[in-house]
């Protein structure tokens, strides 16, 4: 009767062992697959993440030249803007050396007429002066303006793309 008793203890225990091993190998099986799904949705996701980066490098890149372009053609305008002013200026000056330049036409030993052309000097030499310093005050204004369009539309084109609100070609 032992030896029936510890032939069945021998196959109670062999059961359990087996069942524990089936469990194991199940729970291994369960947790290979539950890994794959993971790892499948993570991928989709990142490849979904990638593309759009992706896109909005892109958009940033195209919108990015878009401002430079814009940026070179102000540049561009500003430069013949102010040839344009520069050689306005010197033509003044120019009229101006060349007014100062020729005989009083009045009579000598006329005080008052001697004086009013001194005036009249003085008054084109201030006037070709502030010319020269209106023109360049206004090329300065025109690049300062030119910058902070050019850095607005950077940041509205270029910093806002892929975001609500930013410029998306």
């Amino acid at each position: 009767m032992s030896a029936r008793l510890i032939a069945w203890g021998l196959a109670v225990c062999a059961l359990i062992v087996g069942a524990k091993a089936l469990q194991s190998h199940l729970i291994s099986k369960g947790d290979a697959q539950g890994a794959a799904r993971v790892q499948h949705a993570w991928d989709t996701q990142e490849n979904a993440r990638n593309a759009a980066t992706a896109r909005d490098n892109a958009t940033r890149f195209r919108n990015a030249e878009r401002t430079a372009n814009e940026d070179a053609q102000r540049e561009a305008a500003r430069r013949a803007r102010d040839a344009a002013a520069a050689a306005v200026v010197r033509s003044l000056r120019a009229e101006v050396a060349r007014l100062n330049s020729r005989p009083d036409p009045y009579p000598a030993g006329d005080a008052g007429l001697a004086a009013c052309a001194g005036e009249a000097r003085a008054a084109r030499e201030l006037l070709g002066e502030s010319s020269g310093a209106y023109q360049e005050l206004a090329a300065e204004a025109d690049g300062l303006r030119d910058q902070v369009t050019g850095l607005q539309s950077f940041a509205r084109n270029v910093c806002g793309a892929g975001k609500t609100g930013g410029a998306v070609d």
